[in-house]
């Protein structure tokens, strides 16, 4: 990761601890009971080919690109979806890609890991949840934040481009044990977000749920041993201020690039109805109106290659 994450150590704060608990909580939904339903999704489970430890390995910023290389040419399903999308439209490529050697000679570590990533959370995302019907909206929604987070980074904030990317693609990830461990409170959110498409999702969540979905994503990120920097993004995505100083414009460009994920028509059933963009929030951000209009206008080509890339 980039320069403001770090990874993370056993005295790490529970950036959770300060979420409200909603009202129609039959008493507080704890660590283990979140951890408990991502494993009955295959999402917690330990060992060396598990989804923790994969991303685990994307994220660690001490892993060079001949060691990068090892491991995803370790896990084989992995590394034919990374060449894949090596070998795609998405990425230019006129020649063929045939080892992941090569892909990090021609496209660098970054974006290597992004393709990780991007095939990571394709597999990782189940199919079907029962109170949640669009899982592949999701995924799409997740995509297009990441391509908007990564272009309004390398305008903006080039610094935090090789985090920008894996952490829009992952920041909803809670979203999918948020449903699984309430599933009723789940369904009556996405009664009440038809009812009211442009309402805050954190105080619909609070009339509805047991929990919110950002604690659950937190809570799974720091059970995976991510960065600091991806347990905020999990954790503030909705509300960048609340964010600790020295993670908050990571959480702001999520925020962002969700935002432009949305105004180009890429949301599922838990976010708002599509809205235009909300310039006075990103400005205040420190993000730029030309650079906001650029990624607006390169998103939706973007978002349609490297889905196509994934299929």
């Amino acid at each position: 990761m980039g320069a403001q994450s770090h990874l993370k150590t056993a005295s790490a704060p529970l950036y959770w601890a300060n979420m409200q608990p909603s009202r129609n909580a039959n008493g507080p939904v704890g660590r283990a009971a979140i951890l408990e339903a991502a494993a009955a999704l295959c999402m917690a489970e330990a060992g060396t080919s598990s989804p923790a430890r994969l991303i685990s390995l994307l994220c660690d910023e001490r892993l060079n690109a001949g060691d990068l290389a090892v491991k995803i040419e370790a896990h084989p399903v992995l590394s034919a979806r990374v060449l894949q999308v090596a070998n795609s439209a998405y990425y230019g490529q006129v020649r063929s890609v045939g080892t992941i050697k090569r892909a990090l000679q021609l496209l660098g570590i970054n974006a290597v890991r992004g393709i990780a990533a991007a095939a990571f959370i394709d597999q990782v995302i189940p199919r079907r949840v029962a109170t949640l019907p669009d899982t592949q909206s999701l995924l799409r929604h997740s995509l297009a934040t990441a391509i908007a987070c990564e272009m309004l980074a390398k305008r903006a904030h080039p610094l935090l481009a090789p985090d920008a990317f894996i952490a829009g693609l992952l920041h909803n990830l809670g979203t999918v044990v948020q449903a699984s461990l309430d599933p009723a409170g789940t369904t009556a959110l996405i009664a009440a977000r038809a009812s009211d498409p442009y309402g805050a999702i954190r105080s619909l969540e609070q009339q509805h749920c047991q929990l919110h979905h950002e604690v659950c994503g937190a809570v799974l990120f720091d059970a995976w041993q991510l960065p600091d920097s991806l347990v905020n993004v999990a954790m503030h995505h909705h509300e960048p201020n609340g964010a600790p100083d020295s993670q908050r414009q990571l959480v702001g460009l999520v925020w962002a690039g969700g935002n432009l994920a949305l105004s180009c028509a890429n949301t599922f059933s838990l976010e708002p109805a599509v809205a235009g963009l909300d310039y006075a929030k990103m400005l205040a951000l420190g993000l730029r109106k030309q650079d906001i209009d650029a990624a607006a206008t390169e998103l939706p080509e973007r978002v349609e290659l490297l889905s196509r890339a994934l299929s």
